[in-house]
């Protein structure tokens, strides 16, 4: 309720407001997949899997073409550790999740396609929050993730394709790429119920999503 009223507000000012879901997808590629580490005696992967954004967006137009964006998003990255132990002849997989909130800030251009749909792209800036360090353990292995501080920043980059029918509002398609400045993780891996790691990586928190949002119609508050 509180998003909506901000939201309603937002739009008798002149802004654009919406709604926003993005769903992960796990990409060697933008190096946001399996990581893989070895040594004689244990081999560690880390897997980034399917996790999802959801939030509000608000957008302030200039001209046609050029606009802001800023918004707060609720994020869920989930994660997979596999531990095989040669030594122990044991292995281990542990799943978890990291919590973390958004504030992007954008900068847009779009041209126009057609008489009801646009092309956009972005580039900017965010902060997040990490509110919390993460744990998880069977009765083998463990995984600490420590973050590196509660607040940190990432680059951002956006281009989608948007339709705005008379009346409906305006739906926006596209992807997203997400890349933090440093890794804002770091995954200590060792035997269950110890304070000495066996192996301690990085968790580099970059991904790409596909992007989904809905625009509310924009009030027209001249007389």
């Amino acid at each position: 309720m509180l998003i909506l009223s901000s939201i309603i507000i937002a739009q008798d000012k002149g802004y654009t407001g919406g709604i926003q879901f993005k769903g992960m997808i796990a990409s060697n590629y933008f190096n946001g997949g399996t990581d893989e580490i070895g040594s004689d005696s244990i081999f560690i992967e880390n897997s980034q899997k399917f996790g999802y954004v959801f939030g509000m967006t608000i957008r302030k137009k200039f001209t046609k073409s050029l606009a802001v964006e800023s918004g707060l998003r609720f994020v869920q990255r989930n994660y997979n550790t596999k531990v095989d132990s040669t030594f122990s002849n044991y292995s281990s997989s542990l799943d978890y999740r990291i919590i973390a909130y958004e504030i992007p800030f954008k900068g847009l251009i779009t041209l126009k396609a057609s008489k009801n749909s646009q092309f956009v792209a972005a580039l900017g800036v965010q902060l997040d929050l990490y509110p919390s360090d993460v744990f998880t353990g069977d009765y083998e292995w463990q995984v600490e993730v420590r973050r590196k501080s509660w607040i940190q920043g990432s680059f951002l980059a956006n281009i989608g394709w948007e339709i705005n029918p008379s009346d409906l509002g305006t739906f926006y398609g596209g992807f997203s790429f997400n890349r933090p400045f440093t890794d804002p993780f770091a995954a200590i891996v060792g035997e269950y119920n110890t304070n000495v790691g066996v192996v301690n990586t990085k968790l580099n928190g970059v991904y790409l999503s596909l992007d989904l949002r809905y625009y509310f119609e924009t009030k027209n508050t001249k007389k």
